[in-house]
């Protein structure tokens, strides 16, 4: 049997590219806390031996860093739906 030679669909032109969204620049903050994130739960036991201080290291964390993206995103859908932009 002869396959007809023609562009593969996996191809790609090179790199990792992202659409462009207005919402990108959240992506990228959320990539920065996630990993941030990270660091800090293998880190955390050496900042304190009690685990409520823990406990509340890592929720306070977790607690600011939601805040930071609802912040982010409800600014950009603002501005969004100021300019009518909406998506």
């Amino acid at each position: 049997m002869k396959e007809k030679k023609g562009v593969s669909v996996t191809q790609s032109k090179g790199g990792f590219t992202v659409a462009p969204s207005p919402f990108n620049p959240v992506k990228l903050d959320l990539g920065v806390i996630l990993v941030f994130a990270v660091v800090l739960g293998f880190t955390h036991g050496y900042v304190s031996d009690d685990p409520w201080v823990q406990l509340a290291l890592l929720a306070g964390y977790g607690f600011f860093a939601m805040l930071w993206l609802i912040v982010r995103v409800r600014r950009i859908a603002a501005c969004l739906a100021a300019t009518g932009k909406e998506s």
